[in-house]
């Protein structure tokens, strides 16, 4: 049993991780792992919590950025396609391999994405309201990967998704963040629904962490409407680069 300080110290710390995501469209559960592993939960019941944390955080975040969506529908309808089955593979393989060297691998990706989100800060560049069906077609292999190493780590398509859309389809990076997240709405509840059919979810800790995330959910939508594009594209470099470090030491970490 969690003992009072450690329920109110989840609390908080899921609303300031979820706002943070919300706000920037990056991979808040990985911050969330690292606290379940210290509070003694095994690996596998980690990344089951953070599913299902991680559904409630997204599922509020997408209503809070309601109004954006309207502008992205055809973009979200396709990215949910084929991000469902992905997530649901790699959360079905979790049982089955090691996810050591794919945690390191991602981790070096992060930390190249993040640095390449941070040097589009100092290029001026047209951006897009929308992106018709026949630009993002030819892409669609990449958040259904994205998706796989989700189920598989908890992270993945946030990151990956959001290069994709800002980077390549220079996509409005407040309407990047929007898609995105509620992307991870409906691939989060992929994800939590096989974990909680394989039993895989810590309720005692995982109730006080979607009480935070509900919070923070509706918090970052409001602040990302107030942010410049810049500095929402700062702040995703920093989250990134704090997550691809963070699973590289936890990479070496179960080697």
């Amino acid at each position: 049993m969690f003992d009072i300080t450690i329920s109110i110290l989840a609390f908080f710390t899921a609303i300031g991780v979820s706002t943070f995501a919300m706000t920037t469209g990056g991979e808040g559960a990985i911050l969330f792992i690292p606290f379940f592993l210290l509070l003694g939960i095994e690996p596998k019941i980690a990344i089951g919590t953070s599913f299902i944390t991680q559904l409630f955080g997204k599922a509020s975040g997408t209503i809070g950025y309601l109004n954006e969506l309207k502008n992205c529908k055809n973009i979200l309808i396709r990215l949910v396609i084929v991000s469902i089955p992905g997530v649901i593979i790699g959360s079905l393989l979790v049982s089955y391999i090691k996810p050591q060297f794919l945690q390191f691998a991602f981790g070096i990706v992060a930390i190249i994405l993040a640095a390449t989100m941070l040097l589009s800060l100092f290029k001026s560049e047209n951006v897009k309201e929308n992106i018709t069906t026949p630009e993002l077609v030819p892409w669609l292999c990449i958040p259904f990967l994205a998706s796989v190493l989700t189920g598989i780590l908890a992270i993945g398509s946030g990151t990956i998704n959001t290069v994709l859309l800002e980077r390549i389809l220079k996509l409005k990076m407040h309407l990047v963040v929007a898609t995105v997240v509620a992307t991870m709405a409906f691939t989060a509840m992929a994800g939590a629904v096989v974990h909680l059919s394989l039993g895989t979810v810590y309720w005692p800790i995982a109730v006080f962490t979607i009480a935070g995330v509900l919070i923070g959910g509706q918090i970052g939508p409001r602040i990302a409407r107030k942010m410049h594009t810049n500095w929402i594209k700062a702040l995703f470099a920093a989250l990134t680069f704090i997550v691809g470090v963070v699973t590289c030491i936890i990479a070496f970490g179960n080697f």
